[in-house]
């Protein structure tokens, strides 16, 4: 997804519900709590996002969302791959 160009709260809400499934199945204890730390901040994301049309992340925090995307891409479409 490098030409990735945020869209707003529904691509945070998307992201977020990648995370929660992959945290779901994920066994690992570090896994688990990296994998909550960035539900962390996608929710605070969302949140500032919802309340705020207008409202764009940081740089870094999007190139973040782009590879949860392109995460989420993959397990939903393997053959694109």
């Amino acid at each position: 997804m490098s030409e990735y160009v945020y869209g707003g709260a529904a691509d945070i809400d998307r992201a977020i519900g990648f995370m929660v499934a992959l945290d779901d199945s994920q066994r690992d204890a570090l896994a688990v709590l990296e994998i909550d730390q960035a539900i962390d901040e996608l929710q605070a994301e969302y949140t500032k996002a919802s309340a705020d049309p207008g409202y764009r992340p940081t740089d870094d925090f999007v190139d973040r969302l782009s590879g949860y995307l392109a995460m989420a891409d993959d397990v939903e479409n393997p053959k694109l791959r």
